[in-house]
């Protein structure tokens, strides 16, 4: 661009893990424009792990799902982004409602990802294939640098706020973990394809306690419990936390000696909020970032269900436990975390 933007819209309101991603692209846009005024557009859930964030000028929260689904209240707050008069707005979310809204905004330069009516609502367009662009910050940041080709890519971070690091230390307090190492191994996902076997957990769970003499926190939200359950019964000591707000998870996380997760939100949370060590399992989906050390990646290998696309099918075809997955063993994770 020939002119620096003195007011710069991100929008991304789509799940925990995109938006994670997005912090990248925060990040990187502040790195080019340092002056500028960053606003970021979430859903709610977005909303719970950016507020705080020292690069963010304002956050605007969407309630898609809520009080704002209907068209008329879309309608109405892309006349109040407009009013922000933005210079730049750069869309990292590829819907409809998305693209929509960075129309609305009237702000003179707006980039989006290529497809349906992106050519109405983006001045500037780039591709959005995941077989050419499997990285999700990678993808972000060619937002950017289709304005500022010179454009650095920068880390996930969010802000871990004060009364929620409290909370995490007291927590370890609480549970005798003050002053041990600790595990948390985040089990869940939305797919079961993704989910890496309960009894792995449970046995990389006994490992840790054994041979590190150290606290293990298992982390995830109402719909594992279940499984949360499973794994504590056969791992004496292990801690469970269950429906945890995403900041006092975020908190504990960047105390954890070293974090285990599926390919889910949480797992990026975890690098994002500064944990030592993430180690995320990969099995039906590509690894989609670039981890840098000490944070490392661990792949089954191509699955038979893994299209183009980069995500495989939601239930394994083999049936039972996802065949993927099965192929990662504990003793490989645990070469991983073990010099933690």
């Amino acid at each position: 661009m020939e002119n620096a933007p003195a007011r710069i819209l991100i929008i991304d309101t789509a799940w925990l893990g995109d938006v994670i991603f997005s912090t990248s692209l925060i990040g990187a846009a502040h790195g080019v424009w340092p002056r500028a005024e960053l606003h970021v557009l979430v859903a709610p859930r977005g909303e719970a792990i950016l507020r705080g964030h020292p690069l963010i000028h304002r956050l605007w929260v969407y309630y898609k799902h809520g009080s704002q689904k209907s068209a008329r209240s879309l309608w109405k707050l892309g006349r109040e982004l407009a009013k922000a008069k933005f210079d730049v707005v750069l869309n990292a979310h590829p819907s409809l409602r998305s693209r929509l809204l960075a129309w609305l905004t009237r702000a003179p330069v707006r980039v989006g990802y290529s497809g349906f009516l992106s050519a109405l609502c983006h001045t500037h367009r780039v591709p959005n294939d995941l077989a050419v662009e499997p990285d999700h910050a990678a993808r972000r940041l060619a937002l950017l640098r289709a304005l500022v080709p010179q454009a650095k890519s920068a880390p996930l971070c969010v802000a871990v706020q004060s009364d929620a690091s409290a909370w995490a230390q007291q927590f370890l307090v609480d549970h005798a973990a003050g002053q041990r190492p600790v595990l948390a191994l985040v089990i869940g996902s939305a797919w079961e394809t993704k989910r890496w076997p309960v009894e792995n957990y449970a046995a990389l769970a006994r490992r840790w306690i054994t041979e590190k003499s150290g606290c293990v926190v298992v982390i995830g939200g109402k719909a594992e419990a279940a499984l949360i359950s499973r794994l504590c019964a056969q791992t004496s000591g292990a801690i469970p936390l269950v429906d945890e707000p995403i900041p006092h998870v975020a908190a504990l996380l960047s105390r954890s000696t070293a974090v285990v997760g599926n390919d889910t939100g949480v797992s990026f949370l975890g690098i994002a909020a500064g944990a030592p060590k993430v180690v995320v399992l990969f099995g039906c989906t590509q690894v989609d970032y670039t981890f840098l050390l000490p944070h490392s990646a661990i792949q089954a290998g191509v699955p038979c269900c893994l299209p183009r696309t980069g995500h495989g099918a939601h239930c394994c075809r083999w049936g039972g436990v996802p065949w993927c997955m099965g192929q990662i063993t504990v003793e490989r994770v645990w070469s991983e975390i073990s010099s933690s």
